[in-house]
């Protein structure tokens, strides 16, 4: 008889390291992404300093981890939530960013920019699946206007995820 069994799937196993082992392949934690520090950050208000961006993280979703991150990134004053995420990407990739990126060139108008991102935030508690007549629907109240004409040339489909729409979103843009 099986002593360890996985909460996802099912699997039984009569050793630990092979349970272990098998969670972190078949079902590995998902990592944070710059998503995720973008939600997190929705409604900060900016120019913040590192430490004033790690005391305004609530404690929702992913909070503890977005934390973690933060403690990471430069000590410096950060513009916007883009900049935020530009020094998120440079500390994943451990490469620097091009100097045009939009969080260095942009600054209010780096967050307007139909970015996949930005649509993930707009889209924050969207049910799928959805039709684009939905999507344009629950994005309405926080959208600019960029963002309506981008949501305007999506094709008139089913979007059963955040991925059809990042998929949809390539395609018009």
């Amino acid at each position: 008889m099986a002593q360890f069994t996985c909460e996802v799937c099912g699997a039984e196993f009569e050793q630990k390291s092979r349970y272990e082992r098998h969670k972190q392949t078949s079902h590995p934690a998902r990592a944070t992404s710059a998503a995720d520090i973008e939600k997190t950050l929705k409604g900060v208000d900016f120019p913040k300093t590192r430490r004033e961006l790690i005391e305004a993280v609530d404690d929702g979703e992913n909070a503890g981890e977005v934390r973690d991150i933060l403690e990471q990134l430069p000590d410096q004053e950060y513009r916007d939530a883009a900049e935020v995420a530009r020094a998120f990407g440079e500390l994943r990739t451990h490469e620097k960013a091009a100097d045009d990126q939009p969080s260095k060139t942009g600054g209010r108008q780096a967050m307007q920019a139909p970015s996949a991102a930005r649509f993930a935030s707009l889209f924050e508690g969207m049910r799928f699946p959805a039709n684009a007549e939905e999507l344009k629907s629950h994005a309405r109240p926080e959208a600019s206007e960029e963002e309506m004409q981008t949501l305007e040339k999506f094709g008139d489909h089913t979007y059963h995820s955040m991925a059809d729409v990042t998929r949809e979103l390539n395609r018009v843009g």
